[in-house]
């Protein structure tokens, strides 16, 4: 930044002459002379330079500040909306326990800038495979190709997508950003994540079935369970 535009700054500023040179270490007089005449030494300029990079990095440090709270303020909102969400559905439920479960693996990928989720569902322990097979109308082996069982697969790309519309589809991976973000602001004081999600599932006639599926992730072990719970139409 030229010394014109640098004292240009601190005059749109409005900051007082005096609290200028108390951060610089100069008199005030000083100020007022490099302000009016516009022309500052190449030391006084040096001067005024560090001064504007540290209320600079003041001002970036609350704005990251401010970010931080409005995401937190978010995350809240969410959480709250997805809590009532569930509430609305407990009355439906088909029962206390739940019609299928099966076991999958995790990776997170916490970047702000590219957030992701790697999962690998188990075939260690395939009962729930026929369920989800005789419940969505396909054969046990199209389940597995859908599931692609065994197989570590970024979540937004794998193919159990297939059984859902592009709009519930899209609907997914909104919840799970969602969940993503909450989870990252409280994963340092827990292990262990317990989550209760809407979700749909597509029949292959078109067909579409509600459910609620029970979450439960270790995020340092990276292990997790799926407990559907069928919900009456």
């Amino acid at each position: 930044m030229k010394q014109k535009q640098l004292i240009r700054y601190f005059k749109g500023k409005d900051i007082p002459y005096s609290i200028i040179a108390k951060n610089i270490g100069v008199s005030t007089k000083t100020v007022y002379n490099w302000f009016e005449k516009e022309k500052l030494k190449h030391s006084s300029y040096l001067k005024l330079l560090d001064y504007y990079k540290s209320l600079n990095e003041k001002e970036e440090r609350k704005l990251s500040m401010d970010q931080q709270n409005m995401l937190i303020e978010y995350q809240k909102n969410e959480i709250r909306q997805l809590k009532h969400t569930i509430a609305k559905n407990d009355a439906v439920y088909n029962g206390i326990n739940s019609d299928c479960n099966f076991n999958f693996e995790i990776k997170f990928n916490w970047s702000l800038k590219n957030p992701g989720v790697k999962v690998r569902y188990l075939s260690q322990d395939s009962t729930y495979i026929p369920l989800i097979a005789k419940k969505l109308g396909y054969t046990e082996s199209e389940i597995v190709e859908i599931l692609q069982i065994d197989e570590w697969v970024e979540y937004k790309n794998h193919k159990i997508h297939q059984l859902r519309t592009e709009e519930q589809k899209k609907e997914m991976l909104g919840i799970m950003d969602n969940f993503m973000k909450a989870y990252n602001a409280i994963k340092v004081n827990t292990t262990m994540l317990v989550a209760e999600i809407p979700v749909l599932y597509t029949h292959r006639n078109g067909t579409v079935f509600k459910s609620n599926v029970e979450y439960r992730v270790n995020w340092i072990k990276g292990t997790g369970s799926a407990h559907i719970r069928w919900l009456n139409d």
